[in-house]
């Protein structure tokens, strides 16, 4: 199906499955083993210049992405690295949703100093918002030159390369809105526990837990312009990259079943054939959904970030199906560990569950109705 895509997309799209064809496939079994963040991938991606997809172009970046110049060409690269690793695409993604948060929030001056491990030495950002259940509030008392903070934040995604994290949700004593700190990775008090990563799929994508134990911070290091950054939806908007991701996924599964099928002689099957053609009609209405939203964005955001919950519905609905309907048609012999099916069923049970598949049709359904929304829920 042609989405025509424009000349630098295409380009873009063809240097990304390039990459991903030579370097992250052959290396994606291993640190699905390990496991282990993906570091050599996320080292490609520094190398052509990914690493700063979401900076502005002002800011020396890509301008990529729902807040900058070319808002599809984020959403391609998080579909097209999926398609050899959605781990790999997904520290990517974490990356530079931070980066587009922190650059909307930053002054010019922290955000050189933030950014700067990343230009430099291919250092990640990782987003710190919530903590487990239970876990109570992350909290900052006020102290001469700062802060100091106290709590337990989880699936931090990209914690282990990083040098700066991101750190929200954090009450202030004797504040009412929650307030955004940039923590140094070597701040006396933070300990990042990477040991609790063990999940059945996603392996590659370490997301530890972050503890914060009487950690200063100074008073330059919070971002006084993040109390912004609630009315902006930031949780809405990394939906668009959780669909890309889905969508990538459901594509490689979907190839592979395919392949699968036509060598070992079963195509002339009309039940094959029946979910061949659902599984494909599900995938293509899937991602078109998603490029009609991301290219809504710039003329009427307030309604692409509805479209977004619907997009987000229809593919993880798709991709549920694709995974059930790929079973079907290849048999129990292609989830043996030998084949790489088992490996895509894994990571993507995992990567499905990270909200609500429910909570994004309520909310379409809301609007529709026009009851009051949250364009940020997740569950």
């Amino acid at each position: 199906m042609d989405f025509e895509l424009s000349q630098s997309q295409q380009e873009l799209v063809e240097r990304v499955d390039r990459l991903v064809r030579e370097r992250i496939v052959p290396r994606a079994e291993s640190y699905d083993k390990t496991p282990e963040i993906p570091t050599e991938d996320l080292q490609d991606l520094h190398r052509e210049g990914w690493l700063l997809a979401n900076l502005p172009r002002k800011y020396g970046g890509l301008g990529y992405g729902l807040e900058g110049d070319d808002p599809l060409a984020f959403f391609l690269m998080i579909e097209h690295l999926a398609y050899g690793n959605p781990s790999t695409a997904h520290c990517f993604q974490v990356h530079n949703n931070t980066l587009m948060m922190l650059s909307a929030t930053a002054t010019d001056s922290q955000r050189e100093r933030w950014i700067e491990p990343t230009v430099k030495r291919a250092a990640l950002l990782p987003g710190a918002g919530t903590g487990p259940f239970g876990a109570g509030p992350t909290t900052a008392q006020k102290v001469n030159g700062g802060f100091v903070l106290n709590g337990l934040k989880h699936y931090a995604t990209n914690a282990p390369l990083a040098e700066w994290i991101w750190v929200a949700s954090v009450k202030v004593e004797g504040e009412q809105k929650p307030a955004v700190f940039m923590v140094r990775r070597d701040t006396p008090g933070v300990r990042i526990d990477t040991e609790v990563w063990q999940p059945m799929g996603m392996r590659a994508c370490v997301s530890p837990w972050i503890y914060l134990e009487n950690c200063f911070v100074p008073e330059e290091d919070r971002l006084d312009r993040a109390s912004q950054a609630a009315p902006q939806n930031w949780l809405g908007k990394i939906n668009f990259a959780f669909t890309a991701n889905y969508i990538g996924s459901a594509q490689l599964i979907y190839d592979w079943s395919v392949k699968y099928v036509r060598e070992r002689g079963q195509g002339k099957d009309s039940s094959r054939q029946l979910r061949v053609g659902e599984m494909k009609s599900l995938l293509d209405a899937s991602r078109l959904l998603l490029y009609q939203t991301v290219a809504l964005f710039k003329r009427d955001p307030e309604r692409a970030m509805v479209m977004a919950h619907e997009a987000k519905w229809l593919a993880k609905e798709a991709l549920m199906k694709i995974m059930w309907w790929a079973g079907e048609i290849c048999g129990s012999t292609s989830l043996f560990q030998k084949y790489p099916l088992e490996r895509f069923f894994r990571d993507m049970h995992v990567h499905m569950l990270h909200g609500y598949h429910d909570t994004p049709a309520q909310v379409v359904g809301a609007a529709e109705l026009g009851e009051p929304y949250d364009v940020s829920k997740t569950r």
